[in-house]
């Protein structure tokens, strides 16, 4: 361990998974509420000079003639907004933490998260949900500082033990946060009246509330009982810098650059597909955001067996190979969700609509669960001991990058054809560059069919 007194590494691993895992749980409840909350707002105030009236008039002036087309741009919209927040102010985030320690920082981040959450309860008018979505993801430093603290508390052999108690807390968060926001979901199919304030209880401040009480009690819980993981003498300088994605060109590593540049790639369309899911599944089956939380239960059940697959057979076939044959799966995933026809004009879907689509979906996660343990695998056993905290980070990067590109793409592919079928297929065409990189990498030394 790096600290300057032996820490009980098993407790601080366990506090960092509780505080990533409630951290997403809390930010992850908005997601199958996105399409009734923005048409919510669009209908109460989307006729008046407000934020939301505006765009509502630049997306009729785009060609968007109907409230659904209205609200896949906006949830891109949003999306994009705290992605990017998030792509900025995370390395900060981190950066002050190598600086002034792991506990205060990440303090302060939580802090921030629920106050943003506070401000949701309130949110009667679209505005102030677009200002708790811009403080939220300032504060998002949350994993970067404690994947940092994880850092801390293992050497390099068990770096990945570490990494991997950060990945099975996001995964379970994302679980978890959708399932609590669907089966909390307000009933929106009501007369809808304009808010005479700004501030005031609204349809969905019993989702904001459960967000907000799991982010103050994670406050609590670091606040308590989160030890220092980073001693002063272990600090970093004044003009410290955290790696990026532009450090990307001066990684040394050719096998590392280019893993990274296909998480990229992959990334750009498995986001892209994330954050039009929920309009998906409204237009194909009207789903409520109580259907959606079983559709995220699904997915997370399948994210979950693939993960338990990986790590039977990474061992014999190794993790290039995993990754590769989670590309495959993920096009033609995407492919098969692509060609479900969406019901015009009252039109009826195909009797075989909903079992593809759940085969796509269940195929789509499985993927995911194959992939990105497999990808952060890679670039650790390609990286040398002294760099693999560096690239690590790079590769987090990266991931953060692809959620600024993909929802926002997605949306406007969305947005002017009407239809998913463009945002389906775009993300299978991606899936081909970032297979032919991984396939003409080689194999890490040691592993499955070494060249």
């Amino acid at each position: 361990m790096s600290a300057s007194s032996p820490l009980p590494q098993r407790r601080i691993l366990g506090l960092i998974f509780l505080t990533v895992f409630m951290d997403i749980i809390g930010f992850s409840i908005i997601i199958p509420l996105f399409p009734h909350l923005l048409k919510h707002y669009i209908e109460s105030e989307g006729s008046i000079g407000t934020l939301i009236g505006s765009l509502n008039s630049a997306a009729e002036w785009m060609g968007g003639d109907t409230v659904f087309k209205k609200t896949v741009l906006f949830g891109g919209l949003l999306s994009t907004l705290y992605s990017l927040l998030q792509f900025v102010f995370s390395p900060i985030w981190g950066a002050l933490s190598d600086r002034f320690g792991r506990r205060g920082i990440l303090t302060v981040t939580l802090a921030g998260s629920a106050l943003s959450y506070l401000l949701w309860i309130f949110a009667a008018q679209f505005w102030v949900v677009v200002l708790t979505r811009l403080v939220c993801g300032m504060m998002a430093g949350n994993i970067a500082v404690a994947s940092a603290a994880a850092a801390d508390v293992t050497d390099e052999k068990e770096r990945t033990k570490g990494m991997a108690v950060v990945g099975i807390a996001i995964g379970m968060g994302f679980l978890c946060g959708p399932i609590i926001g669907g089966f909390t979901a307000p009933d929106t199919s009501g007369p809808v009246a304009a808010a005479t304030s700004a501030f005031g209880l609204n349809l969905f401040s019993t989702s904001a509330a459960i967000a907000a009480f799991m982010a103050c009690s994670n406050f609590i819980l670091v606040w308590a009982f989160f030890p220092e993981t980073l001693p002063p003498e272990k600090r970093a300088a004044k003009d410290a810098q955290r790696p990026s994605i532009f450090d990307l060109a001066n990684v040394r590593s050719q096998e590392v650059r280019r893993t990274s540049f296909a998480n990229l790639i992959y990334q750009i369309g498995f986001t892209g597909m994330e954050n039009t899911i929920v309009f998906l599944t409204l237009a194909l089956f009207a789903y409520s955001p109580r259907d959606n939380a079983m559709l995220f239960l699904f997915n997370g059940v399948s994210l979950v067996l693939a993960q338990g697959l990986s790590r039977r057979v990474v061992g014999r076939v190794g993790q290039r190979k995993v990754v590769l044959f989670g590309f495959l799966t993920a096009a033609v995933a995407f492919l098969l969700v692509a060609f479900i026809p969406t019901p015009i004009s009252g039109g009826v879907l195909p009797a075989w609509g909903k079992p593809l689509f759940f085969l796509g979906m269940g195929l789509i996660s499985f993927a995911t669960g194959l992939i990105l343990p497999s990808v952060s695998a890679l670039v650790s056993l390609y990286s040398d001991a002294s760099e693999q905290g560096r690239n690590l980070g790079i590769l987090r990067s990266a991931g953060s990058l692809a959620r600024v590109i993909g929802p926002i793409s997605a949306a406007l592919l969305y947005f002017h054809f009407g239809s998913h079928f463009w945002v389906y297929i775009v993300a299978a065409a991606l899936m081909l560059p970032a297979f032919l990189i991984v396939r003409n990498l080689p194999d890490p030394q040691g592993q499955a069919g070494t060249h």
